[in-house]
């Protein structure tokens, strides 16, 4: 501990002197009035001290002392809220007993550790600390790779102790845990759940079909029927489109592990989203009839929608983009060099240009045609791209592109999602990947917006968020138009397909993109986006726009909404004004079918919106009711963690705190407190000052 200051402490003494002087000029030179003698020697120490000590306060001066911090060790408890940890015979005790024993669990850490407890399921649910923790287990899906993801992203550089891993080892959506857990610095301590036997049931296992087909079209639909333990019996599988039976075949049961897959074909009689179900008769003894029943979808469009991607030269973004729009049966897709196209135009429903206009090849007279048409367009720059003339075509974006030596120069842009983006929804799935995508080659250089564009998507630069659009759409007299401010996009591909063994993330937001450009535009001035379909794990989330008579966005009045499930109930609501848009949160919905009515009034008209949408069931997590206790073993191992049975539960705490690497790190800073900032010496100056004042005027004195 010391005494510092900005100025030199050789002034302390001076302070001192000036003290001393100003007292005996006051009281020495001053004879005006008799004190005793007492006072004679007591009031000029307390008037020196008090005129020195705020002398010294004017020297700024600083207490330099160390203090001490004590970091405790963060323990992740994380428990798995699944529907598939209450499907078994032991369901009684996961919602009563076990409920008991991890809160005695988490009791018994005391207060030696930073506790943050999670529910892994659907997401993870972060719960807040000091209250019981009531694990519901209502996930329809387990993401057990999840909770490594959300550790890393917010208690990096904290001091992570360990996980405490509570789940039956199942998972059907993310990465495989055991990858993440490789990577993990920190132990896991795994507490296996559920049942490793193979229960009695008979299931649908799995339903393939094309999500998409055109009217009139047959279209074929496998349906995978599992049963285990009920060898000799024989059930009845049925199909039906609404209250309408299209399929039936009886199901005869042959073995203790019987699998079948029953095909046939349907023909799509209408156009829209349609809805299947398949049910199997239920039989004595199984562990669940949860799974006896599955719903699915398929879109009846049409025709497809034909979308060109024309590029300046050949490289990889043509072909991911080609890929990722390959997945979709809406669309029809040709890729051509600038050189090589040839076609009408107005065939197309969109064209995606990859460096165009640029700077080797203008292709101005089919720029112009675009232009002209009312076909929407999405451009892709690149080092390729000719800045100047893309500049001149009021696409929403201008870019000056810094350069040094005549070289236009570049930076390395990670995508980042534009919270306030409302023009269309995608998956969380999707978004969480999006976070990990590697960035794009963009121009360096300044980005401007018109009034009117909607960024999708910013630059983070250096891991720096910027308000440099990456992906944005702009609505022209004739059509939409995209940019994507950078090239390169393959690379998300292929991370995409590192992290979760697919692209659907990936070919998710390529295909949002096209459907939105690709869409004729809606010329009414109330305009609403719902989706058809929604899964019950998901919020329904909509969108609104309304525009004046001069088609300029407003949010002045109000947008009702009234939605109708199958049994007639009728829920109104009212959307939230965001920006110059509105968007509407219903939240998770039960499983059905549902109607709904959207209405506004602007001056004098009126306007309503009206369709329809359904939530789909998920089965995922009655597919596979046999836990997997050796996935959680391997999570112990190779994080140096140590596995445990539910019945070793309580044995966990023991064990953390047995490991001696799981402690409290001591840390010691310098702390600077300048003494301005302390009361005290305010009142020891007014106490000196006080006393003083008061002898005097006993004394006689003024």
């Amino acid at each position: 501990m010391a005494i510092i200051s900005e100025y030199s402490l050789w002034f302390i003494p001076l302070c001192l002197l000036l003290g001393a002087g100003y007292a005996m000029f006051l009281y020495f030179k001053n004879r005006d009035v008799e004190y005793d003698k007492r006072a004679q020697w007591i009031m000029p120490i307390l008037r020196g001290l008090s005129v020195a000590l705020i002398a010294f306060l004017l020297l700024a001066p600083m207490l330099k002392h160390a203090v001490k911090e004590v970091d405790k060790p963060l323990l992740v408890v994380a428990v798995d809220n699944s529907e598939s940890m209450v499907l078994t015979k032991d369901s009684n005790y996961y919602r009563n007993g076990f409920q008991q024993d991890i809160n005695k669990l988490l009791t018994d850490f005391g207060d030696q550790y930073d506790i943050k407890t999670y529910l892994v399921g659907d997401n993870n649910d972060l719960k807040e600390n000091g209250k019981a923790l009531k694990v519901p287990f209502d996930g329809k899906t387990s993401n057990l790779s999840g909770i490594f993801d959300e550790i890393d992203n917010l208690y990096a550089n904290q001091n992570i102790g360990a996980m405490v891993l509570v789940s039956d080892g199942i998972f059907n959506t993310g990465s495989n845990p055991q990858y993440a857990a490789e990577k993990a610095k920190f132990p896991v301590y795994a507490v296996a759940a559920g049942d490793t036997n193979v229960q009695t049931d008979l299931l649908i296992a799995d339903i393939l079909h094309n999500k998409q087909t055109y009217l009139g079209n047959y279209f074929p639909v496998e349906i995978k029927v599992s049963a285990t333990h009920l060898s000799g019996k024989s059930a009845d599988l049925k199909v039906f489109k609404g209250d309408e039976e299209i399929y039936a075949k009886p199901i005869s049961i042959r073995g203790n592990q019987h699998f079948e897959t029953v095909k046939f074909t349907t023909e799509a009689k209408q156009k829209g989203m349609l809805k299947y179900r398949v049910e199997l008769s239920e039989l004595d003894g199984e562990v669940t009839y949860k799974n006896n029943s599955a719903t699915f979808f398929i879109e009846v469009v049409d025709q497809r929608e034909k979308i060109a991607i024309v590029y300046n030269s050949p490289h990889p973004d043509v072909g991911a983009i080609r890929s990722a729009l390959a997945s979709s049966d809406k669309y029809d897709v040709e890729a051509y060099s600038a050189d090589e196209f040839n076609k009408n135009v107005n065939d197309y429903s969109l064209f995606i240009l990859h460096q165009l206009p640029a700077k080797s090849h203008a292709a101005g007279a089919l720029i112009n045609t675009i232009n002209q048409s009312r076909v929407s367009s999405l451009y892709i720059l690149g080092e390729q791209s000719d800045l100047a003339a893309f500049n001149q075509m009021n696409n929403g974006l201008s870019i000056n592109a810094s350069n040094q030596g005549g070289r236009a120069l570049y930076n390395e842009s990670m995508p980042y999602f534009n919270e306030n983006f409302l023009t269309f929804t995608f998956s969380d799935e999707a978004r969480q990947m999006l976070k990990s995508y590697p960035p794009l080659t963009t121009f360096f250089g300044t980005y401007q917006t018109a009034v009117g564009a909607n960024v999708f998507m910013y630059q983070k630069i250096n891991n720096v968020a910027s308000t440099y659009p990456l992906v944005s759409f702009y609505q022209t007299s004739r059509a939409r138009v995209g940019v994507i401010a950078g090239t390169n996009i393959w690379r998300w591909r292929m991370q995409n397909y590192l992290n979760a063994q697919n692209f659907d993330s990936f070919d998710e937001i390529i295909n949002k993109i096209a459907l939105y450009l690709s869409v004729k535009g809606d010329q009414s001035l109330f305009r609403v986006h719902a989706n058809e379909l929604y899964s019950e794990n998901m919020p329904v989330e909509i969108s609104a726009e309304v525009y004046n008579e001069s088609y300029e966005l407003i949010n002045t009045p109000d947008v009702r909404f009234k939605l109708t499930d199958s049994q007639g109930k009728e829920y109104t609501s009212q959307f939230s004004k965001q920006n110059n848009a509105y968007s509407l949160n219903l939240g998770k919905l039960p499983v059905g079918d549902y109607t709904w009515a959207a209405t506004t009034t602007v001056g004098k008209n009126s306007y309503t919106k009206s369709g329809h949408f359904s939530v789909q069931e998920i089965l995922l997590e009655s597919m596979n009711l046999v836990a997997n206790h050796d996935m959680m073993r391997s999570l112990a191992n190779s994080s140096n963690g140590k596995y445990f049975t539910i019945n070793q539960l309580e044995q966990v705490s023991k064990a953390i705190k047995a490991n001696e690497n799981i402690k409290s790190l001591v840390t010691y800073h310098k702390k600077y407190s300048p003494f301005l900032d302390s009361w005290i010496y305010l009142l020891l100056i007014v106490l000196l000052l006080g006393i003083e004042w008061f002898m005097r005027k006993w004394g006689g004195g003024y």
